[in-house]
């Protein structure tokens, strides 16, 4: 008997069955997708909102 579970996390990105792989922004913490992986990871990247905050606070420096 196989049970599909869907889950919604805080950013509004659906998870689909076996997708146990998240995307996360190391600035604001939002997660940006999920991916089908073997087991439980997290991948670590900027965000585009993030990336253009940086970018705009190194320019007025």
């Amino acid at each position: 008997m196989s049970h599909t579970i869907s889950v919604t996390m805080e950013a509004g990105v659906a998870a689909q069955p076996n997708e146990l792989g998240l995307i996360i922004c190391k600035s604001c913490n939002e997660v940006l997708a999920t991916l089908p992986t073997d087991g439980y990871k997290k991948f670590y990247v900027v965000c585009p909102g993030c990336a253009r905050k940086d970018n705009n606070k190194e320019a007025s420096e």
